[in-house]
């Protein structure tokens, strides 16, 4: 029977799971769960991004990264919240407006 010692082992290097995590905020890039977590929406969300071609990743290497510059493309592409906007519109439609507009939806009469 022969001792451990005479068997050699290859240097392994340790999983990712076992590396020291690289802080979000000095990360190059992030997976779209974490690029979702950063503006606090689901994992969903983040794909949903890439698909609609808000957001540019690289997937070259088998996953998808989106880079840190376009994080903040993101940002820069920032609106201010109007809470008065209803789809698309700068102002809520009026009562006039509304009869008018469920006229042409439902061809109805409005008295």
């Amino acid at each position: 029977m022969q001792s451990n010692e005479s068997h050699r082992q290859r240097a392994q290097t340790q999983s990712r799971v076992a590396r020291e995590p690289i802080p979000l905020n000095e990360r190059l890039g992030y997976s779209p769960s974490e690029f979702a977590a950063l503006f606090g929406r689901s994992p969903t969300w983040g794909y949903r991004q890439i698909y609609a071609g808000r957001v540019k990743p690289i997937a070259d290497c088998g996953r998808i990264i989106i880079p840190r510059a376009e994080i903040e493309l993101v940002l820069a592409r920032r609106r201010e919240y109007n809470p008065m906007q209803t789809r698309g519109r700068s102002t809520p439609l009026g009562a006039a407006e509304n009869a008018t507009a469920l006229q042409k939806h439902c061809k109805m009469e409005v008295r």
